[in-house]
């Protein structure tokens, strides 16, 4: 009788991790990851993200400069946050967008955000053109805005990723916008 509970509880337990794990599975690509995406889920996300910029990008030269950003995106996506860090083992806020605009468009920016905050000159966020910059939490986080509402930054939860100005942290968090092209 033992036996048959032991076998019972076993092929039960089975079935629930297997359960577990096909949820968990189909649920992977919208979680929240410490891990790098690798190249195909960048691909992949950026197919969308470029039928998103074709929409708010109706001429040339703000498609062309969404795609500057973009390339220099799709080089550090997923780089994890650190304070300080300026390399691939680590980077913050203001050394992604500094490598960003240097990258993208051979323009140098200060090294910190206390400095980027006065670069250029303040925009409205209606005006919003890829390249610019976008402030945050009273100009103590830095992104570069890549049109169709959304922008590249390096979050200190989630690495260097894509986000949406419209998404309810960043919303009510935004300070600011600069445009230095």
């Amino acid at each position: 009788m033992q036996k048959l509970f032991f076998t019972l509880t076993k092929s039960v337990f089975f079935m629930m991790s297997l359960i577990t794990l096909a949820t968990y599975s189909s649920l992977a690509n919208a979680s929240l990851s410490t891990k790098a995406a690798t190249p195909n889920q960048i691909l992949n996300q950026q197919t969308v993200k470029n039928k998103d910029l074709a929409k708010d990008t109706p001429n040339h030269h703000n498609a062309s400069n969404a795609n500057k950003v973009l390339s220099t995106y799709r080089q550090w996506a997923g780089t994890r946050y650190r304070l300080g860090g300026t390399t691939k083992a680590g980077i913050d806020c203001s050394a992604f967008v500094r490598t960003t605009m240097s990258n993208a468009f051979n323009i140098h920016l200060p090294r910190s955000t206390a400095e980027q905050k006065h670069a250029g000159k303040s925009i409205s966020k209606s005006d919003l053109k890829p390249g610019d910059l976008v402030f945050f939490r009273k100009n103590n986080h830095v992104g570069v805005y890549i049109g169709g509402g959304k922008f590249v930054h390096a979050s200190s939860s989630r690495g260097v990723i894509t986000s949406s100005l419209s998404e309810k942290y960043w919303a009510k968090t935004y300070t600011q916008s600069r445009r230095v092209l």
